[in-house]
């Protein structure tokens, strides 16, 4: 005889099934609502080796340049490492250990001119690399166009650092360099300080004069990451830039490339 009787739910089954569920959506909530979150992961990837603070290649060889900071450099020929080009670098290898799983969000610009994947990456848990390096001082934050995203978060970050003094900014910080005592050897990437006396327009660039042989420069399709009327009245206030600095016959300039690499300096 057939048995009438129905079988019972496994409730205990059912329970684990809500509770893993459960778990993975506020997982995957806590990662969407981090600092500096990814607006979305392009796919996930595995480190092969980490080469300094700010770049690393990926199993299957693909080269990645962290969008949004910069780290000192490491040495290079006859040029010493920076101060804390090997901190930074070590950290990295630290946090990104060989065979780890990131997740990558490409930039809008797909590669800089070394050929490199520029990126933002993200740690298992959802935690922004490049915030993480930032927040540590390790980095600095530089925003390159039309690479945006997060440029605001990468600034806090950064901000964070420099109020607890951390790496870079320990014992008064990662100090500007006067525009008006640079001297040969000053290149790369720096932070450069004085006063604009002048402002002129050229067929491709806004010029920003600081000294008698240096100055920034603004190309004309960058201008509208600038608010409104900020370069032309910028006459006669000091000035923080950031950026690489270059050197040509005795001349310095740095080109200045969104409204975040120039911080006016308040006296007041």
């Amino acid at each position: 005889m057939a048995s009438s009787l129905k079988r019972a739910p496994d409730t205990g089954a059912l329970f684990l099934l809500v509770s893993l569920a459960l778990l993975m959506f506020s997982s995957l909530s806590a990662a969407s609502q981090a600092p500096c979150a990814a607006e979305s992961i392009d796919e996930y990837q595995k480190v092969e080796f980490v080469h300094d603070g700010d770049s690393l290649r990926l199993k299957g060889g693909e080269k990645i340049r962290l969008i949004g900071i910069n780290t000192p450099e490491l040495a290079r020929g006859s040029q010493p490492a920076e101060p804390f080009g090997i901190a930074a670098r070590d950290a990295l290898r630290a946090l990104l250990p060989v065979g780890s799983r990131i997740g990558v969000q490409y930039g809008r610009e797909a590669q800089d001119r070394h050929g490199r994947t520029l990126a933002h990456l993200y740690l298992e848990d959802g935690r922004s690399v490049q915030r993480w390096l930032l927040e540590k001082g390790y980095a600095v934050a530089i925003a390159i166009p039309p690479n945006l995203y997060n440029v605001n978060c990468y600034q806090q970050a950064e901000r964070f650092a420099r109020a607890k003094r951390q790496g870079l900014w320990r014992n008064g910080g990662y100090k500007p360099l006067a525009a008006t005592t640079l001297q040969r050897g000053d290149q790369g990437f720096r932070l450069v300080i004085g006063r604009v006396t002048a402002v002129k327009r050229t067929k491709k660039w806004l010029r920003l004069t600081l000294a008698e042989k240096s100055s920034l420069r603004v190309a004309k399709e960058d201008e509208r990451y600038f608010d409104g009327g900020q370069l032309q009245s910028i006459v006669g206030k000091e000035v923080i830039a950031r950026g690489w600095l270059t050197q040509r016959k005795g001349r310095w300039s740095m080109r200045i490339r969104h409204s975040s690499a120039l911080t006016i300096v308040d006296h007041e």
